[in-house]
């Protein structure tokens, strides 16, 4: 029997940076009892090309009524007219035909804007200024930097021990399943920041845990984790006070490991209390554990530069 696959886009369009470049999640569901080999593919619309797409793992087992998630990420040439474009995703069984098979999402649009070509730069006048800046630095920090605060032009840097604000959580499950979360010690031959991370034990789609983190200022902040994966870990994004931040970061691995510092993304917060919230949103492995881990949280401002005239 035929799996009927549901495809859904997490937004109607990309959102695309200056490169022309950006990334959205795809959720592709079996609604049948037995599991199936799924295969996510892109199809371009008009004026686009496959090759400015690629998919993260595009064929996965799913579970009977589970769920995946698929990372497409969108990079256009440069040179590519200036316009709206759009394309659709779709899924499939491995082991039939497309035609047989195959369920789309709804179209998703994004717009490429034109990019202007580099500027040639003056590099002698550059490195005389630079040599000026980095000697007024010096200066300044010397004679400005007090009581632990960042020198002027130099970011604010916060970095939170994730498990430090478990006692605070809040769990949320929309299935009423008996999610938790915990301060998890050092174990399975990793060894954690301050030697234990938040652990997030989800037991169905739809299970988040939210923690709160203190800004220091208002501006904008590059949102980064460090990250757990194990074979029963699961797939999930970020969110920021009711917010998406990034794409979907795939839990599964075959044994348990730790990220570097992982880029999530960048939020506009005002100084105070923020909600950090851990969403699940699929799987890519037959378990009916749906777990997660977070080592360390860290925002960091972004200053903005002087331009020189």
């Amino acid at each position: 029997m035929t799996t009927e696959w549901a495809v859904v886009a997490a937004a109607e369009q990309f959102t695309v940076d200056p490169r022309n470049s950006g990334e959205l999640t795809f959720t592709v569901s079996n609604p049948g009892n037995a599991p199936d080999t799924v295969v996510f593919d892109v199809a371009p619309g008009d004026g686009s090309q496959r090759a400015w797409f690629t998919v993260a793992e595009p064929q996965r087992v799913v579970p009977g009524q589970g769920s995946v998630s698929f990372l497409v990420k969108l990079a256009v040439p440069a040179g590519t007219p200036p316009r709206r474009y759009d394309m659709t995703g779709f899924a499939y069984s491995a082991n039939t035909a497309p035609e047989e098979s195959s369920r789309s999402s709804g179209r998703v649009t994004y717009e490429v804007r034109a990019v202007a070509p580099p500027r040639r730069t003056p590099w002698l006048w550059i490195a005389a200024a630079a040599a000026l800046v980095l000697v007024v630095v010096a200066v300044g920090v010397v004679l400005l930097t007090r009581d632990g605060e960042p020198a002027p032009g130099e970011p604010r840097v916060v970095t939170v021990e994730a498990e430090s604000l478990v006692d605070a959580a809040v769990i949320k499950s929309p299935q009423n399943s008996k999610a938790a979360v915990g301060a998890q010690p050092n174990c399975c031959g990793v060894t954690w920041s301050g030697d234990k991370q938040l652990f997030f034990t989800g037991l169905a789609i739809g299970d988040q845990v939210t923690v709160t983190v203190q800004i220091p200022a208002d501006g904008t902040w590059r949102f980064a984790t460090t990250r757990t994966t194990a074979p029963d870990y699961a797939n999930t994004v970020f969110a920021v006070d009711g917010n998406q931040v990034g794409g979907t970061f795939l839990g599964f691995t075959p044994t348990v490991r730790k990220t570097e510092f992982l880029d999530v993304g960048s939020v506009q917060l005002a100084r105070g209390p923020h909600q950090v919230t851990l969403l699940v949103v699929g799987k890519t492995q037959g378990t009916n554990r749906y777990f997660a881990g977070v080592d360390e949280i860290r925002f960091t401002e972004i200053v903005a530069q002087a331009v020189a005239r």
